[in-house]
């Protein structure tokens, strides 16, 4: 099968590229930066140098494909994250309309079905209804979890505040969480194989925890047995992603998403819809992270 990857070279779509490509399919990568698919080119990948915001790029790219795998950018500079992921999946169908592509997998999120409220997973869901204009096309959205790579994100906070935590805090057994790897996999069965044909949308997780065993566990890997989940202040948070650059409008975007999250509201579809959990559990995770914070 021809497939094209988007998403370069990231934590889901490396994994998924070259897991399609040990299958012996012909993939082509999409991404800004020939030097960060350098690993996927030398492994047998083509790639596509370009922007998720040209139409035209993407039409001519997806022209001849089988299938196509879609994910959305971050984008911190953007007026609404909301409108943004909107936008890019208009331009996903105007893209995608007129090709030979049969099927798309669009990575989405577990709280998709919360069209307001949810801040950027908000967005995703409202993508997900723009993408199902494609009736001649089937498309499967990954409702994920939170992503382990997520909690990454809090190496360089553990290190220089002693403390791991968010404005949210969730109990125990009712956080969906996943590796990329765990998504990337079921991104490929996804794209080579009949198993999802009736369904619009799976959900992927890897493990259910809360935040209290995800400290535990990362405590006990750092050899900080004491380390414990802690409730963060919105002004603190807010000023973390203004110090990264991002406009206004998108802090209180993330802001809402984790309002949200902390309100116990983005997984109810979730726990009536519970997937088969993927291989890497929470205290596989407790490692990467502990060798990470090592590292830095």
């Amino acid at each position: 099968m021809k497939l094209v990857v988007t998403g370069g070279a990231g934590s889901v779509s490396k994994p998924l590229a070259q897991e399609l490509l040990t299958q012996g399919h012909d993939v082509t990568v999409v991404g800004r930066t020939p030097g960060h698919l350098a690993d996927l080119v030398g492994a047998g990948a083509q790639q596509a140098i370009g922007d998720l915001e040209d139409v035209g790029f993407l039409k001519s790219t997806f022209a001849e494909a089988d299938g196509v795998y879609l994910m959305l950018p971050g984008n911190g500079s953007a007026d609404s994250v909301k409108d943004f992921s909107v936008k890019l999946a208009e331009g996903f169908v105007a893209a995608l309309t007129g090709s030979s592509v049969s099927r798309v997998v669009f990575l989405s999120s577990c709280a998709a079905h919360r069209l307001d409220g949810a801040g950027p997973l908000s967005g995703l869901g409202r993508a997900e209804n723009v993408l199902a204009a494609l009736t001649d096309t089937s498309v499967l959205a990954l409702r994920a979890g939170y992503l382990y790579t997520n909690l990454l994100q809090s190496v360089d906070q553990l290190r220089a505040t002693g403390t791991l935590g968010n404005m949210f805090e969730i109990p125990a057994g009712t956080l969906p969480v996943v590796d990329p790897v765990d998504i990337a996999n079921v991104a490929a069965k996804a794209l080579t194989t009949d198993e999802y044909a009736d369904r619009t949308h799976v959900y992927v997780a890897s493990d259910e925890t809360g935040t209290d065993e995800i400290a535990a566990l990362i405590g006990r890997e750092i050899a900080q047995p004491d380390l414990r989940w802690t409730r963060l202040p919105s002004d603190d948070v807010a000023a973390m992603f203004r110090s990264f650059g991002f406009a206004e409008s998108a802090v209180q975007d993330y802001l809402e998403g984790f309002v949200a999250l902390d309100e116990g509201v983005l997984y109810e579809e979730y726990a009536t819809d519970r997937p088969q959990l993927g291989t890497t559990k929470i205290e596989d995770f407790a490692k990467t992270f502990a060798a990470a914070y090592d590292r830095s």
